[in-house]
């Protein structure tokens, strides 16, 4: 449930040269930690489902607590802790979400539903915080610690689905896999404790949100459409594949985590190279690229029994969908509106997504099947490819690509 850049606002970046390279690792741990949480939890949801007997259209609800949580984290909470030091609030994110991990695996059924909004007030934040702390970095090193970050946590999909996979074929209890989580991002956010950037945020450098920018500028509607239906995808991914895999087509715990495993390990390859590839297209081409392949993929895997097919329609889902919400970030770079509103104002409708496709998806699965539901992932495809058709022709943008 990543994909959020922050740029700050130009008065608000600190000294480069008060900023050590030495922070860049322990944030790519910490962003990898928080990608393991999802690789984890996909893998390990099925169990969690059948112990406190969910439904489907139950799982979406607290799905959608969730994303609330954290799309008040981010308008309410993350401004507020700006002008507090990174080395405060990025070890603090990641322990929010560790602190969630831990109470979704041991809660009661009566309570489960604070483990979710835990677990939703860690995403806000981490998707606020983490970026920030990249971005500053990355000006002070001239990397692209950016994108090696969203990288990363496509990375922890990897491992975290192998881990809990591991754990489900051993006959573990599930719930160890979330303790697992719960530890790498506590171990996490102690390093980044020691490590993250010390200087305080100027006053006035609290992140903005707002969709008035959505109002003055028009345009800013087609990559907004962009990143939202990339994002819903995306996000649905994290969530119901898993449940799609094990309960609709029978697979095994092994056969979901290799399947899983081979979706984040396309998104990680997208992230780390197709980007540069794409981008070198334009961002319209990106965006019909990355919209038509994620269709396709997206129709064989709702359209077989076999979880074999399935794996290799998730490998060409996962690379084309990674480079959709970057190239829709890119094109707010040729739009007359200030960086900052911009990407927030893109951002925030990004985020709708999360909040109403989670109890529109359980309920489709609870009235129909979860194919259908995965179904409902497949016609957002083809949101991205309208938004494509209707974004402009723009000159091939290389800046662009460290937005992934």
């Amino acid at each position: 449930m990543d994909e959020l850049r922050l740029p700050l606002r130009p008065e608000a970046a600190p000294e480069t040269g008060s900023i050590s390279s030495r922070a860049t690792l322990p944030l790519l741990a910490g962003y990898w930690a928080f990608g393991q949480y999802w690789g984890v939890w996909v893998i390990l949801v099925f169990d969690f489902q059948r112990s406190h007997q969910m439904s489907d259209s139950r799982l979406g609800f607290m799905y959608m607590a969730l994303s609330l949580t954290a799309v008040v984290a981010m308008l309410l909470l993350a401004p507020r802790l700006q002008p507090l030091p990174l080395s405060f609030s990025v070890p603090i994110s990641l322990v929010a979400l560790g602190v969630g991990s831990f109470a979704i695996g041991y809660l009661p059924t009566s309570a489960i539903a604070a483990g979710f909004i835990l677990v939703g007030l860690g995403n806000g934040l981490i998707d606020v915080y983490l970026n920030v702390a990249a971005q500053r970095v990355e000006v002070a090193t001239k990397r692209p610690v950016l994108q090696w970050l969203h990288a990363s946590y496509a990375l922890g999909g990897v491992t975290g689905a192998a881990v809990a996979g591991l754990l489900l074929m051993a006959h573990i209890d599930f719930r160890l896999g979330l303790l697992f989580a719960t530890l790498a991002l506590l171990v996490t956010a102690t390093w980044n404790l020691r490590t993250a950037p010390q200087e305080r945020g100027p006053e006035g450098s609290a992140t903005a949100f707002s969709v008035s920018a959505l109002k003055r500028t028009p345009a800013l509607w087609v990559p907004a459409i962009t990143v939202l239906f990339a994002f819903l995808v995306e996000g649905s991914m994290d969530t119901w594949s898993g449940l799609y895999l094990r309960d609709q087509l029978g697979a095994t715990a092994g056969m979901t985590a290799i399947v899983f495993v081979a979706f984040s390990a396309a998104i990680f390859l997208g992230r780390m190279f197709a980007g540069k590839v794409l981008f070198g297209l334009g961002p319209r081409s990106t965006i019909l690229i990355a919209g038509v392949g994620s269709a396709i993929g997206g129709l064989v895997a709702v359209t077989t029994d076999s979880a074999v097919v399935v794996g290799a329609a998730f490998l060409l889902l996962g690379f084309t969908i990674s480079a959709a919400a970057p190239a829709g970030f890119s094109l707010t770079e040729d739009i007359d509106e200030d960086p900052t509103n911009a990407i927030a104002a893109v951002t925030t409708v990004g985020y709708t997504g999360f909040i109403w496709s989670p109890p529109l998806l359980g309920y489709v699965a609870q009235t129909v099947d979860l194919r259908a539901a995965m179904g409902v992932i497949v016609i957002a495809t083809l949101g991205i490819v309208g938004a494509g058709l209707l974004a402009p022709r723009t000159r091939p943008s290389s800046a662009g690509a460290d937005r992934s």
